[in-house]
């Protein structure tokens, strides 16, 4: 676990771009340790194992080599809408979730061509990459990595091109890593997730969910809250006796 120095750390506002540069540090300040790591593993502080530590390492091992990182299909539909949130440069204030910015932001997108393509201020991608689009949590090889840091080092206009983007978390990395050589080593991450949840968010895990984890082949599991909920993670605390 890497804590950064406070001058490193950012305070992290949803949809905006200090996502990518919080990661970005992070990955540099273990990448350049004197420790080399297999993988590097992005997770959320609502995460949390439903897999034992040793289950994980043995697994990583077996599977050495695969990056787990998901990546939208580009035939699909929704993925013109992904889209759009590069094309077009986003006033910061678009990302804050108050009904009067939903409402501005929903109508920049219908004026500048509607939510499937773009007509208007549409940016040029000067990044060298293909967007591509995925959740924003992910497990990723050193070789991936080191890939990955060294472009950002040699290309400084993609981190300046993707602070304009909504919610560039879920883009730079896909689109980074389907620059790689490594892309025939991809797997979808293995997360358990439960889609049920309201707005388009994760349903937070209560003790009603520990059965259906603990028959499933994922490693990790989110999102979980001890003020909503804390006896279920109590109990994956006792059963993966991490206590």
């Amino acid at each position: 676990m890497f804590i950064l120095d406070e001058s490193k750390c950012l305070d992290i506002k949803w949809g905006q771009n200090q996502m990518i540069h919080a990661t970005t540090n992070l990955l540099k300040e273990a990448f350049y340790s004197n420790i080399q790591y297999d993988y590097f593993w992005f997770m959320s502080g609502q995460d949390f194992p439903i897999k034992s530590i040793d289950y994980i390492k043995k697994y990583l091992e077996k599977h050495r080599g695969a990056n787990y990182i998901d990546v939208m299909d580009r035939n699909y539909k929704i993925y013109k809408r992904f889209k759009k949130r590069n094309d077009l440069k986003y006033p910061t204030c678009f990302a804050n979730q108050t009904i009067t910015m939903t409402i501005l932001k929903h109508l920049y997108i219908l004026i500048t061509g509607g939510p499937y393509k773009t007509l208007f201020f549409k940016r040029k991608n000067i990044t060298g990459l293909e967007y591509n689009f995925g959740s924003s949590w992910w497990t990723l090889t050193h070789s991936s990595v080191e890939w990955m840091l060294d472009y950002l080092e040699r290309h400084e206009e993609v981190l300046d091109f993707f602070d304009n983007s909504i919610c560039p978390d879920e883009s730079l990395f896909q689109s980074l890593f389907m620059k790689t050589p490594y892309t025939n080593t991809r797997e979808n991450i293995k997360v358990y997730l439960d889609w049920t949840g309201e707005n388009r968010h994760p349903k937070t895990l209560t003790i009603n969910d520990y059965d259906t984890l603990m028959n499933s082949d994922f490693l990790i599991a989110r999102k979980f809250d001890e003020k909503i909920d804390g006896e279920i993670i109590n109990k994956l605390e006792s059963k993966l006796k991490m206590k």
